[in-house]
């Protein structure tokens, strides 16, 4: 049986404006196995990206536990968080936010050297990734030069460089045409399989989260099974 790489307990995130408190996540339960794709849909501003912010420690919510890879994140300074992030998760976003003066393969490159693996070992991970995505003519293309579909799939190849555990991705093709947004996805489903890691889709394309493994739904604050 594949072991929960995130736990999320009584999850809460409240937010005060003036006198008014929005509870944005109400104690939210979810536990994603390693080796599982599991969709999250609901409504433009339902919390989907708060919670993948704070399942992805780049906010901290304002109750409950987050365990990853079976460590509870709560008692942790900001330097053991960027660490948990570095050593378990990879991020995919709507926007790619590659780096634009440097290659498509100097993108997936910066990020393993910054965890410390050489360049040679860094380049030759980076090519295996992009060739996987159908980006190996695009090798020592700026970002600038590359189309958007081109340039997600470089992003989903940096979100992997690292052999995360777990992948958290945000609309990754919510800004891209119906017929790149799917080739994007079944390029990122395959890579995300082959790797065996857990993945959080957020995503408002039913079509592509009813060939995921779970929908999780989120509304208003709480965790539905679709």
């Amino acid at each position: 049986m594949n072991k929960a790489i995130l736990e999320a307990k009584s999850l809460t995130r409240v937010y005060t404006q003036g006198e008014k408190t929005l509870n944005v996540l109400d104690a939210v339960d979810v536990q994603i196995n390693s080796g599982e794709i599991v969709a999250f849909v609901g409504p433009s501003g339902s919390g989907k990206s708060t919670f993948l912010q704070s399942v992805g420690l780049l906010d901290k919510p304002t109750g409950g536990e987050i365990i990853i890879g079976g460590k509870n994140v709560a008692p942790m300074d900001d330097k053991e968080r960027t660490e948990m992030r570095r050593q378990y998760i990879g991020f995919v976003y709507q926007f790619h936010y590659l780096l634009p003066e440097f290659s498509a393969l100097e993108n997936v490159v910066i990020p393993q050297m910054v965890a410390g693996v050489k360049r040679i070992e860094a380049e030759v991970k980076a090519k295996e990734l992009l060739a996987g995505l159908k980006m190996d003519h695009r090798f020592d293309h700026r970002p600038g030069l590359l189309s958007g579909g081109e340039q997600q799939r470089v992003a989903i190849a940096r979100a992997l460089a690292n052999n995360p555990k777990l992948l958290l991705a945000d609309e990754p093709t919510g800004n891209l045409d119906p017929e790149t947004s799917e080739t994007v996805f079944e390029l990122l489903i395959d890579l995300v399989r082959n790797a065996g890691i857990g993945a959080v889709i957020a995503t408002h394309n039913m079509q592509i989260a009813e060939r995921m493994d779970r929908i999780l739904e989120l509304k208003n604050g709480k965790i539905l099974s679709y």
